[in-house]
C-alpha cells in the first residue's frame, strides 16, 4: 500500500504485467498514449479524460470514450488505447482487486465489471480535475496517513459512481451472446470465485467451499486461480482480510480480537501472525504508527 505503482510497465515479451505490482495502488497523470499492442494486469483501473477523448479496443472490441468522462474497468481484460483527441490529460488509477472487492460496493455495480464491462460515468463532477490533482501532490509527499487519505476518497468517488447515474458500452452483453471465450483463459471460472471470496471472506471459508460453490474441482480451482491471479486462493482470502483490518485499525478504536474476528480471521493469534507475515509489524504497532503520523503531521501544520 505505501509503495504506489507510478506506472504499469510489462516485460516486453508478454503483454501480462510484470509480476509484483498486483497489490499495489497506483496513480499516474500523464498525456494520452496510443499503445502498440493489447495488454492486461490484475488491478481495477479508473480513467479520467480532461479535455481529451479516446478509443480503445477491450477484449478486441472497439468504444470511444468521450471527453470529460470517467470509465472504470477490470484490466484483466486485455485493453488498448488506439487513437486519441484533444489537448488534454488522463489520470489512470490503479486499484487491487481484493482492496475494490472489500469496499463492498453494490452487487449489480460489481458483478458488471467481473463480466468485462466498462462503466462510464455520465458526467464528471467539478471537483474532479482538482480533486486528482491533490491526490497526487499527496502521493508524492509518501505519508502514511495522506495516503490512507487519498484511498478513502478514491474509494468515496467510486461509491458515488455507483449510486448515480452512469453508462456501459454492453460489452458483456455482447460476450454471451456471441459465445466467444475471453481472451483470458478460465475467466468466467475466475469471476465466480471473486464474486464468492467477496461476499464471503469475512466468514469461515476454505478451499473446499469456494470449489464447491463454482462447480470446480478443488485442485482445478486452485490451479486456474493462481495461474490468472498470481496469487494462491487461501492468500488471497487473506489479503481480503487484511484490507478490512487496516481499515478497521485506521478508523475505530475497536480491541485487536474484535477486527480479528469481524475481519473474519477467527482468532487474534491467526490475525496476528498473518499480519506480521505481511506487514513486518503487529496490529497495534500499525495503529500507532498511524496515530504518530497524524499527530505529527497535525504538530507540522500549526
Amino acid at each position: 500500500m505505501f509503495d504506489w505503482v507510478n506506472r504499469i510497465r510489462f516485460d516486453e515479451s508478454s503483454p501480462l504485467e510484470v509480476q509484483g505490482h498486483e497489490n499495489n495502488f497506483g496513480f499516474q497523470r500523464h498525456q494520452p498514449e496510443i499503445m502498440a499492442s493489447s495488454h492486461w494486469h490484475g488491478h481495477i483501473e479508473i480513467n479520467y479524460l480532461f479535455n481529451c477523448s479516446a478509443d480503445y479496443l477491450i477484449n478486441g472490441k472497439k468504444i470511444s470514450v468521450p471527453e470529460g468522462r470517467m470509465i472504470l474497468f477490470w484490466a484483466s481484460i486485455p485493453h488498448q488505447m488506439i487513437a486519441s483527441d484533444g489537448d488534454g490529460y488522463m489520470v489512470n488509477i490503479y486499484i487491487p482487486l481484493q482492496a475494490f472487492l472489500s469496499w463492498k460496493f453494490p452487487n449489480e455495480f460489481i458483478e458488471q465489471i467481473l463480466h468485462g464491462e466498462v462503466l462510464v460515468a455520465d458526467s464528471l463532477h467539478p471537483t474532479d480535475q482538482p480533486l486528482t490533482l491533490m491526490w497526487e501532490e499527496n502521493l508524492i509527499k509518501k505519508q502514511a496517513p495522506l495516503m490512507f487519505q487519498v484511498i478513502d476518497e478514491i474509494r468515496n468517488r467510486i461509491r458515488r459512481m455507483s449510486l448515480e447515474p452512469f453508462s456501459t458500452f454492453n460489452l458483456s452483453y455482447a460476450e454471451r451472446k456471441s459465445g466467444h471465450k475471453s481472451l483470458v483463459s478460465g475467466l468466467h471460472h475466475i469471476q465466480l470465485i471473486l464474486r464468492y471470496i467477496a461476499d464471503n471472506y469475512d466468514k469461515k471459508i476454505t478451499v473446499d467451499d469456494v470449489a464447491q460453490h463454482t462447480g470446480l474441482h478443488p485442485n482445478y480451482a486452485m490451479k486456474i486461480f493462481s495461474q490468472v491471479m498470481k496469487i494462491s486462493i487461501k492468500q488471497y482470502i487473506n489479503k481480503l482480510r487484511l484490507q478490512h483490518a487496516q481499515a478497521l485499525l485506521i478508523d475505530t478504536n475497536n480491541a485487536v480480537l474484535n477486527i480479528a474476528l469481524e475481519a473474519g480471521f477467527g482468532s487474534t493469534s491467526r490475525f496476528y501472525d498473518i499480519f506480521q507475515r505481511e506487514f513486518a509489524m503487529t496490529p497495534l504497532q500499525f495503529r500507532q504508527n498511524i496515530f504518530n503520523s497524524r499527530t505529527n503531521d497535525a504538530i507540522a501544520t500549526n
